[in-house]
């Protein structure tokens, strides 16, 4: 999607966060470890305090821990497996992602960028969220359409794909996205917040597309 130079020096490190958590997988192939080397030297430059968060469990007893959580709530974790944090930075970081994705789609379906006037939501999950009994079908179900991006005879379905519907009369666009094995974003935009006060059942915190830039408290939690 077009974007002013603000917005992309705004929003970079929430991008370099969802690249690595998406390559986050339980059982990752040698590309993927290559990527993931290369993301990890960048954004240890970029933004070290999110990979001091990642890593605050690094001793033996906090990974046996985290793993006895993860495998209380159903999550088969490998053997040999190391765990990480996702802590208020990588929150913060993915919520600003999410909302930027379904802004991205929205313009990718409507061909225009979302107006001031406009409102966005979105909310993410990851591989564990959806480990034990897979991606609900209530999330598919609403979005008819299927789309990923594809140029000349390169596609990137196995990276990323996502299910949408839209409704071009109210401006209204859905979406639930995967990215790779490890990142799940499900995500709405409409045009006019006009729509929301005469639709009261479009519950949930919409922002404003420019909130993206600032220290918004919805994007300080994992929703949904």
């Amino acid at each position: 999607m077009p974007a002013c130079s603000e917005c992309n020096r705004g929003t970079s490190t929430s991008d370099l966060v969802a690249a690595m958590v998406s390559r986050w997988d339980f059982y990752a192939n040698n590309q993927s470890q290559v990527d993931h080397s290369k993301l990890s030297n960048q954004i240890k430059r970029q933004a070290p305090e999110v990979v001091q968060e990642w890593l605050s469990i690094g001793s033996p007893a906090q990974q046996r821990k985290a793993r006895r959580h993860l495998e209380s709530h159903g999550v088969n974790v490998p053997f040999g497996a190391r765990l990480t944090t996702i802590g208020p930075l990588t929150i913060r970081h993915l919520n600003v992602f999410a909302h930027k994705l379904a802004l991205a789609l929205y313009f990718e379906h409507f061909k225009r960028s979302l107006s001031g006037g406009g409102r966005v939501q979105a909310i993410w999950k990851t591989k564990e969220d959806f480990s034990v009994k897979g991606v609900p079908e209530e999330l598919l179900n609403p979005f008819d359409g299927y789309n990923t991006l594809i140029q000349g005879a390169w596609s990137a379905a196995e990276a990323f794909e996502y299910r949408f519907a839209r409704n071009t009369q109210e401006g209204l666009f859905g979406c639930f996205a995967r990215l790779r094995q490890g990142l799940f974003i499900l995500g709405f935009a409409i045009e006019n917040d006009v729509t929301l006060e005469a639709n009261p059942e479009l519950d949930g915190v919409w922002i404003k597309p420019d909130d993206l830039l600032k220290e918004h408290p919805h994007f300080l939690k994992k929703n949904g």
